[in-house]
């Protein structure tokens, strides 16, 4: 199966003739201007995505779990992606860990699932968030799955399609519902007030060298993340892609048994 990647050189246009609707300053981040990756069809900048439209919500799978995007049956399929080409440049393809193109090998996948209540969510409802909508007041937003199962297992990654080194200011992160589920229920083995569940994201430059590490607790000293929250990102410097992995405290003979999710949006890139 030859992989397919949709994104060329051919799509990169001036930066220059493109604004984001979300550019703000921001002064206590380096000096430069700020796009933000929303997720929003309003904010759509990049042409036809992958599958030939031109939105972020085309790239919602429906069902959450089994769906023809995230779970292709054809092997000539092309493998998930998105970029948001012409704004933030921020792209990422799924990281095809079984090498079937699907989602469970982790990657990360636009969604705008919600339900307040996440006390019965399960693996079929992988794409869910416990609030409202995304962050801001949105509709869509973006949620990861995956961890290093095992030594040199591929991790899902954020990377700058047009090939540049940019500093990432924050974005916004919550549990999802699933995972938050899985931490609180009555049969649950992670224990609120001695486990802890994190995001572990690495940065690298041009040459593949690392640049800075930046965590996050979505679980932790009996509290657990259930709005969003700003994920500081500026200590991993300047960077051409970031690699998100998952870590805990509650693990069993299979490695992580928290299922290894959560959601962010509005990803604020320095310009």
């Amino acid at each position: 199966m030859k992989k397919q990647l949709f994104f060329v050189a051919a799509a990169f246009v001036t930066m220059a003739a493109f604004t984001s609707c979300s550019e703000v300053d921001n002064p206590g981040t380096p000096t430069g201007q700020i796009r933000v990756l929303t997720f929003e069809d309003s904010d759509w900048k990049a042409g036809k995505n992958y599958i030939g439209q031109q939105s972020w919500t085309s790239l919602i799978d429906n069902p959450q779990y089994g769906g023809a995007l995230l779970y292709p049956e054809d092997d000539e399929a092309t493998i998930y992606q998105w970029a948001d080409l012409n704004n933030t440049y921020l792209a990422h393809e799924l990281c095809n860990g079984y090498m079937d193109k699907a989602y469970w090998g982790g990657g990360h996948a636009v969604s705008n699932y919600v339900s307040e209540d996440y006390t019965k969510a399960s693996y079929s409802q992988q794409l869910e968030i416990p609030a409202a909508g995304g962050h801001n007041g949105s509709k869509n937003f973006c949620v990861h799955n995956g961890y290093a199962s095992y030594p040199g297992a591929p991790l899902p990654t954020l990377y700058f399609a047009n090939g540049e080194e940019h500093v990432i200011d924050h974005m916004y992160v919550i549990n999802t519902s699933y995972a938050l589920n899985d931490m609180t229920n009555p049969y649950t083995t992670f224990k609120k007030d001695e486990d802890w569940f994190k995001i572990v994201a690495k940065g690298y430059d041009k040459q593949g060298n690392a640049t800075g590490v930046a965590e996050f607790y979505l679980a932790k000293d009996g509290k657990f993340v259930t709005e969003w929250t700003k994920f500081d990102l500026t200590g991993l410097g300047k960077v051409q892609k970031v690699e998100f992995d998952m870590e805990g405290s509650c693990v069993n003979a299979w490695g992580l048994s928290t299922p290894a999710y959560f959601a962010y949006d509005d990803v604020a890139v320095v310009f």
